[in-house]
């Protein structure tokens, strides 16, 4: 059994509101699905959507790699589809593209554990992967009043913890809406919030202390990516420290380690160049005594179940995932799992459990058949 065909379809979402990044706020989510057919009919999804400010390739560099990467998938037997993932980094064509080398790994786990009858996070997790997987919500950036709508709306769904994102408005606002958020919650819901690399060391020193009072479980790159002393002083003011745009790849997550600079790693597959490399980053977290928190980057159904499953390999952790980002998309390619009563549900069924819509094959443009 092997690979016959890839295709890519390109996708362009909605957002409910709009969506801050370190580069402005985005109205929509645009991406490119790969698929990965093998002779049986049997089709692995990957998904690749950078996102601003992560330092990612961008979408269209992204395209490129994945074509150029194309023939190189034709024929790939099925006993080569998890060794074929895990030398990615050294595939010419997708070498330098993180976000592309994750939505292949995706597709060929999929494929992979499709070919097996079971699904990804038993491929990787095996018998510890979790049946359900706790989540939390973020929130956008918006009023006090629109805040407390979208959290209680988060709530009603069980939420297991909400994330706010700040640093893009006055501190005084952002207190403002942190605020509403735990009058509304009480004080069981976990409130954590991420800057996105917003503030100098003086700003965000300033902002933890007025924050504290609110019982904040962790604040996501207060400080620029790389500026990981700021982080390790930081994490002496009384709040947990979380790297998220620090954590680009095992070298950059060992640097984090090695700084002292974080208290919990995010994960976020895309950026980290897929399964492989988010499995290897966690690995080396828990051996130096760290958490970690597998978030979604508000990408498709494939992208976020993909992050769902890595999320249930990973077995029982101490905070909830942020897993559940596709309430913010007005559109989507397909159904994924949704928050229930504070738990997502990996689909059981072989591979990633998600299938498209047929009538967006096409616009499918098919690079290699």
């Amino acid at each position: 059994m092997r690979i016959v065909s890839v295709r890519l379809l390109p996708y362009r979402l909605p957002l409910r509101e709009p969506w801050p990044t370190s580069e402005g706020p985005i109205q929509e989510r645009e991406g490119i699905l790969i698929a990965l057919e093998d002779e049986a009919g049997r089709v692995g999804l990957g998904d690749t959507a950078p996102l601003p400010g992560f330092g990612l390739e961008t979408l269209a560099s992204s395209a490129a790699a994945l074509r150029g990467a194309a023939r190189r998938l034709a024929g790939l037997p099925a006993d080569a589809y998890l060794e074929g993932a895990a030398n990615l980094p050294y595939l010419a064509p997708v070498a330098a593209s993180p976000a592309a080398r994750g939505a292949i790994d995706l597709a060929l786990h999929d494929l992979a554990a499709r070919t097996e009858n079971r699904s990804v996070a038993a491929l990787l997790g095996g018998a510890s992967a979790l049946e359900a997987v706790p989540a939390g919500v973020v929130l956008p950036a918006a009023s006090p009043a629109r805040t407390v709508e979208l959290a209680r709306a988060a709530l009603s769904a069980g939420a297991r913890a909400l994330k706010l994102k700040v640093g893009a408005a006055p501190l005084a606002e952002d207190l403002a809406r942190v605020r509403a958020i735990r009058e509304e919650a009480g004080d069981s819901i976990p409130i954590r919030l991420d800057a996105n690399q917003s503030w100098s060391e003086e700003e965000a020193r300033t902002a933890l202390t007025a924050f504290r009072v609110y019982r904040i479980e962790f604040l996501e790159q207060p400080v620029p990516a790389s500026d990981l002393p700021a982080m390790a002083r930081l994490r002496q003011d009384g709040v947990p420290i979380a790297a998220d745009e620090s954590v680009s790849d095992l070298r950059a997550a060992r640097r984090v380690l090695e700084a002292g600079a974080a208290d919990l790693l995010v994960l976020k597959p895309m950026v980290l160049g897929g399964l492989v490399a988010a499995l290897q980053v966690a690995a080396l977290a828990r051996d130096r005594g760290v958490e970690v928190v597998v978030t979604s980057f508000v990408e498709s159904a494939v992208g976020r179940t993909g992050a769902l499953h890595l999320a249930a390999s990973l077995g029982a952790t101490g905070h909830a995932h942020g897993i559940a980002t596709g309430a913010a998309l007005a559109e989507d390619v397909a159904d994924a799992p949704r928050l229930e009563q504070g738990l997502v549900h990996p689909p059981t069924g072989p591979g990633l459990g998600i299938t498209l819509d047929a009538s967006r094959w096409k616009d499918a443009a098919a690079w290699c058949t």
